[in-house]
């Protein structure tokens, strides 16, 4: 059944793109260029409505687990809150405040079978409420050029549903092939010469629907870095850029240049070569993530997270080696600097 809605959520994004792209050019809800922009045209944005519908499709003809319905919901809700991001423009402090307040009407159905103090629930409800308001913005903020948000979502997803099936985690499995399949549905919108952006109703939905997703597999027992080896590069990526600002004085939640996928499309890698090493990186971090699933001794495992460790290292590094390479002259940077 799993596949089945995994072929449905791919088969009703593709139906739905074109209608959405016409809506959208109705609307005149375009993107428009500016200094900070990686694009050199105006785009319509809101395509991430089409992948909204395909999974909403996908996912509502499962049965309905508690899990698949916080899934169902609370990325809806997200969704829907981007696109009136969208549409009319939201002030930060709202948006977060807004995104806070979703989370927390999801708390009961995400770790309500939490057991333990009355402290050891509430600080779990925290972390669950810190963790998908943070992902669903580290997704928005990496969101900048065609094609690596629905990279991200289909390798992740892929991973998920293998994961799951693996596991017998039927939430995971089926969460995960939905969210592939309409990322897959969405890809030649966007991929390799964007049609149509996400916007905020896209990478808010997609980011809800993953960070939801990483709850599932977590409480189901599945070894933490497994569950998170899918998104550990937009993680690294964005905790980055984040330091980065900070360290210059700057506001770090302001639309900006400084993630690493940023700055190799500054020095010269185009979309696609970008996305393309975003995507290898991501695919092996999870190749080594299932690995620790299975790893005897303890010792093995260690060594499997540290290649997780080193290969996103490497991708932090990557814009000073680019720089080195094409400016042999220059001085270095490091990726901090």
């Amino acid at each position: 059944m799993s596949l089945v809605s995994g072929l449905i959520a791919l088969g009703t994004t593709v139906l739905l793109s074109p209608v959405v792209l016409w809506l959208l050019e109705r609307l005149r809800l375009v993107d428009t260029p500016n200094y900070r922009s990686l694009h050199d045209k105006p785009t319509p944005r809101g395509g991430g409505l089409a992948v909204l519908g395909g999974a909403v499709v996908g996912l509502v003809l499962q049965p309905q687990r508690v899990g698949l319905t916080a899934l169902l919901a609370g990325a809806l809700a997200f969704g829907i809150l981007g696109f009136a991001d969208d549409v009319r423009g939201i002030p930060a402090i709202g948006k977060l405040l807004m995104q806070g307040l979703i989370t927390a009407g999801l708390l009961p159905s995400l770790i309500g079978s939490v057991s333990g103090s009355a402290a050891l629930r509430v600080a779990v409800a925290c972390l669950v409420l810190l963790w998908i308001v943070s992902f669903v913005n580290a997704f928005n903020f990496m969101d900048g050029i065609n094609g690596i948000s629905a990279t991200q979502a289909l390798i992740a997803g892929g991973y998920w549903f293998f994961l799951g099936t693996v596991e017998n985690v039927p939430e995971l499995a089926v969460g995960g092939l939905v969210i592939a399949g309409a990322a897959l549905g969405f890809a030649p919108f966007n991929f390799p010469r964007a049609l149509m952006f996400l916007g905020d109703v896209g990478s808010y939905f997609i980011g809800a629907w993953m960070a939801i997703l990483v709850v599932i597999g977590i409480r189901a027992g599945l070894v933490l870095e497994a569950v998170l080896a899918p998104v550990a590069l937009y993680l690294a990526d964005t905790f980055l850029a984040i330091v980065r600002r900070v360290r210059r004085g700057e506001r770090w939640h302001e639309a900006h240049r400084d993630h690493v996928y940023q700055r190799l499309v500054a020095l010269g890698w185009s979309h696609t070569r970008t996305t393309g090493f975003v995507g290898i990186v991501v695919l092996a971090c999870s190749a080594i993530g299932a690995v620790t699933l299975v790893v005897q001794p303890q010792a093995l495992r260690v060594l499997a997270d540290a290649a997780i460790v080193s290969l996103l290292g490497a991708y932090l590094l990557s814009p000073a080696l680019v720089k080195r390479r094409r400016f042999p002259s220059s001085p270095s940077i490091s990726p901090m600097g």
